[in-house]
């Protein structure tokens, strides 16, 4: 099986290409992966992850989701009944132009939807996310199942990116009900870098940090491992055609996630209960606060965060179960892993947590 995968050099991207290359047939036949890849100046990490792939035999192909020939030509494959498409790019941001993202995250997935039909590709895996369900009020007797439906009605930002592209991918799909393509819908993502982490170390405030309820609600999070297993668990399963799946590792409440992010940062902290009503109110007077200390814009908390805390809401993922899936991982074992990848990467901690305070 050929595999084209976009947004390589992202989190997820690059995760399942090491998963790939370690534990599955693939590290026999790296070129049989093809990624595609702009050109432009990566960071040094990125850049010597590029070099390595191409070194290993990896088929690194340049073009760009805005270009309908890069598309084209990076899905063109000499035996398309025999090659998945894994689209997983996309820019994942929430303080960048809407236009940009709309851009990327929407029409460069209707560009891979052209490229997926014309050069009549087997299958379709596209990474969409949790976050298409938008805002919303529930309780923790009872999950966000994938009945649950897109949420079309956001204020424009990334997670209405989401909700867009994957409205495009089932339009396609109601239209050619023959193609086979799957839909994965990570919960927040953790593991090495990711924004979900980043947000939540940014939540501390000097040594405290204020959590509606008193951290009491749920948190649904998925180990970015996790979600590479769980795409090559797609790729080689027919009954995950056609459907679309939630994907978690682990449900702790938001007090146990902090507790345990503050141990890999090396943080003493102090939970400090906040009214719901309060607590929205309360972090726009941090943002105004950090601003004012000058920290610079991606450093600063993020709406997004206050419409997510104190829901009371959890993402049910026993579909995925029910085909195998099966966690690989937990939380404890998730942030020893992040722990690993901060003590490597000392830049990251520099560049990404310098607005906590």
């Amino acid at each position: 099986m050929t595999l084209l995968i976009t947004g390589a050099t992202g989190l997820v991207g690059k995760t399942l290409i090491y998963y790939l290359l370690k534990e599955t047939e693939y590290k026999n036949s790296p070129k049989a992966i093809r990624i595609l890849l702009r050109k432009k100046n990566y960071s040094p990490d990125r850049q010597v992850f590029i070099e390595w792939c191409i070194n290993i035999g990896i088929d690194v192909f340049f073009g760009d989701l805005n270009c309908n020939e890069s598309v084209y030509a990076f899905t063109c494959v000499k035996d398309p009944e025999n090659t998945t498409l894994i689209h997983s790019g996309a820019i994942f941001n929430f303080w960048q132009p809407y236009k940009l993202l709309y851009d990327v995250n929407v029409l460069g997935t209707e560009r891979i939807l052209n490229g997926f039909h014309q050069n009549n590709l087997h299958k379709l895996i596209f990474i969409s996310s949790a976050a298409v369900y938008g805002n919303l009020s529930g309780s923790s007797s009872q999950g966000i199942t994938e009945n649950q439906p897109l949420d079309l009605t956001m204020k424009p930002t990334y997670e209405l990116t989401k909700a867009l592209a994957e409205d495009r991918i089932w339009q396609y799909f109601h239209a050619n009900p023959n193609r086979n393509i799957t839909v994965l819908r990570p919960s927040g993502i953790i593991g090495g870098s990711g924004t979900t982490i980043d947000l939540f170390a940014r939540m501390i405030f000097k040594s405290y940090i204020p959590l509606p309820r008193g951290g009491k609600d749920k948190l649904s999070l998925v180990d970015v491992k996790d979600v590479a297993h769980a795409i090559y668990l797609c790729i080689l399963n027919e009954k995950s055609n056609g459907e679309v799946f939630n994907l978690v590792s682990f449900t702790p409440t938001v007090r146990d996630f902090v507790i345990e992010l503050s141990k890999t940062l090396n943080r003493k902290i102090y939970i400090v209960t906040v009214p719901l009503f309060f607590f929205k109110p309360m972090f726009y007077l941090t943002r105004i606060i950090r601003r004012v200390k000058h920290a610079k814009e991606q450093s600063l908390l993020l709406p997004v965060l206050f419409d997510k805390l104190g829901q009371d809401i959890w993402i049910d993922d026993h579909k995925l179960k029910m085909i195998g899936f099966e966690s690989k991982i937990n939380l404890e074992e998730s942030m020893q892993q992040l722990n690993e990848f901060l003590e490597n990467n000392p830049w990251y901690s520099k560049q990404k947590f310098k607005s906590v305070i």
